[in-house]
């Protein structure tokens, strides 16, 4: 995928194109409103569709294929939140507000990745059917660490004292129970245990583009009332959303290569390694680390990181891959 390919990828790829209608419409003051009732409807129509679909394709492939997938997968669970706690103290940023960006880009984007498998399978490009486990094992460990990395400071090293919150144990029980990894894990046993998943695919595999198409639209909307968060913070909240999601493409390609795994994993464990939570993440801070500051963290998922890597992140991951 050449320049060029990339240019116009980004000009006739419909979610990218409603995304930024979404934005535009929330900067121009439009009327179009996006109901939270039917936002909420279509997240977890995504979220039970990745799994489902996640499943079907695990339960034809022997655990020994996925194997090095997995560890590949655990490992950049572990090491991506302490390169965002890094680049975020790099950046100046307080000891909170680092663990807050260390627990949002230690975890994954389920709408990032569903884009990304979406394009794929456009262009006909294969990836690994067991990919979607990957995503559920992937949100968990980036939380469990950030908690780790707060809960470890417990003298004024940097100038502040955290708070008692909720434990590692207690962080894991949320992050199961919480709606992303609930309704991932349901998919995926659905999926994986269906007698004909022909039966599901009409309404959960076919018509996932269409609804992906809206629900990015809605989100643009939500973008677009974001961004005036940005002056708040100014350059170096930007300079963070953008330079992470390029790490952590580089070190989703490294463990991608390792674990040998095909172009279009490649480009998804790319994908899924530069992405931040801004559903799973902002749900355990909220619980565990009540002084982080929700328009700080929320803004870098949604307003910088988000945007950049569906309209420039996804692209040039397969430039450089397929």
């Amino acid at each position: 995928m050449g320049n060029v390919d990339s240019i116009l990828y980004i000009m006739t790829n419909p979610a990218i194109i409603l995304f930024i209608v979404g934005i535009l419409a929330a900067i121009g003051k439009s009327n179009l409103q996006f109901p939270d009732g039917l936002s909420m409807g279509l997240n977890m129509y995504l979220l039970l569709a990745i799994g489902i679909k996640g499943g079907i394709g695990i339960a034809g492939v022997p655990f020994t294929d996925m194997s090095s997938a997995l560890v590949g997968a655990l490992v950049i669970g572990l090491v991506l939140p302490v390169f965002g706690f890094l680049l975020a103290r790099l950046f100046r940023f307080s000891f909170t507000d680092s663990v807050s960006l260390a627990a949002v880009f230690g975890s994954v984007s389920l709408v990032t990745y569903a884009a990304a498998t979406a394009q794929l399978t456009q262009m006909g490009v294969f990836f690994e059917p067991y990919m979607t486990g990957l995503v559920v094992l992937l949100e968990i460990p980036g939380l469990v660490v950030a908690l780790l990395i707060y809960q470890s400071v417990k003298s004024p090293v940097f100038g502040i004292v955290p708070s008692e919150g909720a434990g590692v144990g207690n962080v894991m029980m949320e992050s199961l129970m919480s709606k992303s990894i609930l309704l991932l894990l349901a998919g995926l046993v659905a999926g994986f245990a269906a007698p004909d998943p022909a039966v599901l695919e009409p309404f959960f595999i076919d018509l996932f583009p269409g609804v992906l198409l809206l629900f990015l639209l809605g989100l643009g909307l939500k973008v677009g009332n974001q961004l005036h968060v940005l002056k708040e913070y100014g350059w170096r909240l930007i300079a963070v959303g953008v330079l992470f999601p390029l790490i952590g493409g580089m070190v989703g390609y490294l463990a991608a290569s390792i674990a040998g795994l095909t172009p279009g994993g490649t480009v998804l464990f790319m994908t899924l390694a530069a992405s931040g939570s801004y559903i799973a993440a902002p749900a355990m801070l909220q619980a565990s680390v009540p002084e982080a500051k929700s328009s700080f963290y929320l803004t870098v998922a949604l307003a910088v990181t988000f945007p950049f890597n569906l309209i420039i992140g996804i692209p040039l991951f397969m430039s450089l891959v397929l």
